[in-house]
């Protein structure tokens, strides 16, 4: 069969993340600053909602295991997803975390959400395929064969996926408005005045636009190396020699480049720990790299159970530019020492003595400025005469 545009959805991804570290069958909540941020489908039932305090989300559900939301983590976990996303489709545009368009078969599109337990969208447009994709369930394909027919049935809360506020959308059901088809039932005038800004967003989703197909896959690059033991390494000092032995191979890898995030992943009886980090200093040097593996690997907590295999990911990487002065430091020179043969005493540049006199003698004096030590006179100040007045 012919391969159609697909659109992934991995929404909301921090649960998406934290269901495929736990289970799926577990009642999860991804916390944030003390608060519910998301919940799965098994701590919902039990009366968790997000919002409410992880104290009282506990009272509910006694049971409940609550993941801390880390943005590095989940930069590295959407990185590690993108990067498999190729083996499936040679064309794939990454949005933003948790949302990916592809080109897939039917059959390739089922069998990316069962591996993924994914929404999946299956259309002509990518338009299509998004507002199919939020209107599917996990693990399951929904296509499009209708659009027509598909907007019509679709339920106006798709919409808010695609850049429905939450007050239009209470405005709108207020209204008794509750599928797309019944606001299309509105003129496009009717449709741009009540939507305003929001017009220009929805509406490519409500009627349809040529937005053309799908991109080659361009993946940001990432250095990884690991590294087996024949024993479980435990001490402190066993576990810093083995990640120095690391850096030097991370460092040839990344060729001058500077990495954002710091992924560290430990092999721990069949198990894998892992801690990401954002990178907040220069990691090409040797040991700025070496301190930063070592407080990742503290950050996964797997010392104490014995590391038979390590692997360090550096991804976001970035060629970091330099400001240049208008000449080098050479041409500069060169052009100074000319123009002092030319115009001798006229470069010269101020050499403070003492910041604070108040007296012009003591406080600085004028050097220089290719020598920077021989006295120069003082630059000679224009003086500007009174017109002299001339009376008959």
């Amino acid at each position: 069969m012919s391969a159609r545009i697909a659109a992934l959805l991995l929404e909301p991804f921090a649960l998406w993340h934290a269901e495929r570290e736990h289970g799926l069958d577990l009642p999860l909540a991804v916390t944030d600053a003390g608060r519910v941020r998301h919940a799965s489908a098994a701590a919902r039932a039990g009366g968790v909602q997000p919002g409410m305090r992880v104290s009282g989300a506990l009272s509910r559900v006694p049971e409940l295991h609550a993941v801390p939301l880390s943005a590095p983590a989940l930069e590295a976990a959407w990185a590690e997803v993108c990067a498999g996303l190729p083996a499936y489709s040679p064309r794939l545009e990454v949005g933003g975390v948790g949302r990916a368009l592809l080109t897939l078969t039917p059959a390739g599109a089922a069998e990316l959400a069962s591996a993924l337990h994914a929404r999946v969208g299956l259309a002509d447009t990518r338009e299509l395929a998004l507002l199919a994709a939020l209107g599917a369930e996990a693990g399951y394909v929904r296509a499009v064969a209708d659009p027509a027919a598909f907007r019509r049935s679709l339920p106006l809360e798709a919409l808010r996926g695609v850049g429905l506020s939450a007050e239009l959308h209470a405005r709108l059901t207020w209204l008794g408005v509750g599928t797309v088809g019944e606001l299309l039932r509105w003129s496009k005038a009717q449709q741009a005045a009540y939507l305003g800004a929001e017009w220009a967003v929805l509406k490519p989703y409500l009627h349809g636009a040529n937005s053309g197909g799908v991109g080659r896959a361009r993946l940001p690059a990432e250095v990884r190396v690991a590294r087996q033991f024949d024993d479980p390494l435990f001490e402190p000092r066993d576990l810093s020699a083995a990640a120095q032995a690391l850096c030097p191979a991370l460092l040839e890898a990344l060729a001058g480049r500077s990495p954002q995030r710091l992924t560290v992943r430990a092999g721990v009886a069949g198990l894998t720990l892992s801690a990401t980090r954002t990178v907040k200093e220069d990691l090409r040097a040797p040991g700025v790299l070496h301190r930063a593996v070592l407080r990742a690997l503290d950050d996964a907590n797997a010392a104490h159970l014995g590391v038979e295999a390590l692997e360090v990911v550096l991804s976001g990487l970035d060629r970091l530019g330099g400001q240049n002065d208008l000449w080098s430091r050479a041409a500069a020179r060169d052009a100074a020492e000319l123009a002092e043969r030319r115009f001798p005493g006229v470069m010269r540049q101020v050499q403070w003595l003492d910041p604070f006199s108040v007296a012009a003698g003591t406080a600085y004096r004028w050097v220089s400025a290719l020598t920077r030590d021989a006295p120069a006179p003082a630059p000679v100040a224009s003086v500007r005469r009174a017109p002299v007045t001339v009376r008959a």
